[in-house]
């Protein structure tokens, strides 16, 4: 018997080589490197994330000054880390545009259903592979962010309660939530990826690649245009990988990670916001406020996540064009209008506010100083702006008082008690002195800049303005109200 070679050993020209050298359509575009550039995406993170592994430190009284030692004392830590931040959400923003071109064109299609729910299953995958990570820096932001998000399962009948208790580890976020969210990002979530992608990527090969038809696929090369995943595909796709890596690259070396102080940091004024790829549905939350919660928080996003694993299944037509589905066209561009939307409102509601006060300027008297304190106190700049300043646009501007006629009792009454007066009301009850409700009131109708002209004060100054009540409390970031 001859002695076999390596390739015959690794079963080059059987199995290997018949991989490497597949043909595909000559009219393949540039949006099937998507697929590869995700793979390798994962790849750039799960190396990083293996490095950043060996100095991290899963505990509450580490994780964060663990994240100073990376960044200022391990050798290219801070390029590292930046990598792997950058290199994450380039892999989320990847995966959803692989993900939206294959419904556009419509491969979704039989026989391509089962490659489509794979395909939503990863990006789900990545997902929480972005939900268990951003709390790993155990900063504010991570750590208020998970409070929010871990507690929406408990609107959820029944099992709801169980689940959060799972998923925190106890009742609240605490060390044991940390290291269970360290251990499913780097053991359970890689693991479930690598399962998902293998056999993606063979169904992948088995029915071709998504955004080609099956017309396009029953043509043989004739030698003149031969276009195969190597070398063409592969370097195609390579070419893509370099330019996203090396925009990676330059975001590592001279654009900051984002990072807050320590968890647990008191903050009168602070607003818990996510990372952005979930902006969107934090933003969504806040248009559907008390009893309606769950509808913001749950119905809307099970819905989606169905919606897309149906989609396959969905209508009777097996034509792809975009003018063959017109309503499947409507619904995906509606839906990529809507996120866009929402994200960019919530960013444009997590700008700092608070931070200055508008004011007349004009001595202020002792009740409408006292008012003014309360206003900063109890952070009403959280939902009101005055004269379009200081604050975000949820409640009514304060400075439209004067044009709408309120009196001090209407002011005193709506503040104590906003659903007695308005039934539609979302503004929270105020339980204050009478006194105080007849200070705020005052304060809110001085605010006549046609009487005397804007003057801006700081939030300290502001503080300064009058003695604190004695129910003041100092309070914690409003996660409840941030959802």
């Amino acid at each position: 018997m001859a002695p076999k070679t390596l390739p015959s050993r690794i079963g080059w020209e059987e199995h290997l080589k018949p991989f490497l050298y597949k043909e595909l359509p000559a009219r393949t575009g540039w949006t099937a490197t998507l697929g590869s550039l995700c793979a390798l995406l994962f790849g750039v993170t799960a190396v990083t994330g293996v490095f950043l592994a060996m100095y991290y430190n899963p505990s509450p009284d580490k994780a964060y000054q663990s994240i100073d030692y990376i960044m200022n004392d391990v050798p290219m830590g801070a390029l590292l880390r930046g990598i792997h931040h950058w290199g994450a959400s380039a892999m989320v923003l990847a995966v959803f545009l692989h993900l939206l071109t294959n419904f556009f064109s419509g491969t979704l299609k039989a026989p391509r259903e089962l490659t489509w729910i794979l395909g939503v299953c990863l990006f789900l995958v990545t997902l929480g592979f972005g939900f268990t990570g951003y709390l790993l820096p155990w900063d504010m932001k991570s750590y208020w962010a998970t409070v929010v998000s871990t507690n929406i399962p408990r609107a959820i009948p029944v099992f709801g309660d169980l689940i959060a208790r799972i998923g925190l580890g106890g009742d609240s976020v605490s060390g044991l939530t940390l290291t269970r969210f360290y251990a499913i990002h780097m053991l359970l979530l890689p693991a479930l990826l690598v399962m998902l992608a293998a056999f993606h990527i063979y169904l992948v090969r088995i029915h071709g690649l998504a955004e080609t038809n099956e017309k396009e696929e029953e043509e043989s090369g004739d030698g003149r245009n031969v276009y195969r995943f190597y070398p063409e595909h592969a370097f195609r796709s390579a070419i893509v990988f370099v330019a996203v890596f090396l925009a990676i690259l330059v975001l590592s070396l001279h654009a900051p990670i984002p990072r807050e102080e320590i968890a647990g940091t008191l903050k009168d004024n602070y607003l818990p916001r996510p990372e952005w790829y979930y902006m969107w549905l934090f933003q969504l939350l806040t248009y559907f406020p008390g009893k309606w919660e769950v509808v913001g928080s749950l119905a809307i996003p099970i819905l989606g996540v169905a919606a897309l694993f149906l989609a396959p299944f969905l209508g009777r037509s097996r034509l792809r064009g975009v003018g063959n589905r017109p309503l499947a066209m409507a619904t995906g561009v509606s839906c990529v209008v809507a996120i866009v939307y929402l994200t960019a409102m919530g960013f444009a509601g997590a700008r700092p506010y608070g931070e200055i006060i508008p004011v007349p300027a004009r001595p202020l008297t002792a009740d409408e100083a006292r008012g003014l304190f309360l206003y900063v106190d109890r952070d009403c700049a959280y939902c009101h702006q005055i004269d379009g300043k200081g604050g975000r646009r949820i409640g009514p501007d304060l400075a439209n008082v004067i044009a709408k006629k309120r009196t001090k009792d209407y002011l005193g009454q709506y503040i104590a008690d906003p659903q007695a007066v308005k039934s539609a009301s979302i503004m929270p009850k105020y339980d204050l002195p009478k006194s105080d409700l007849h200070s705020l009131a005052e304060f809110l109708l001085a605010l006549d800049f046609h009487a005397a002209p804007m003057n801006t004060l700081k939030r300290d100054e502001a503080l300064r303005a009058s003695p604190a009540p004695q129910n003041s409390l100092n309070r914690q970031p409003r996660e409840a109200a941030a959802r």
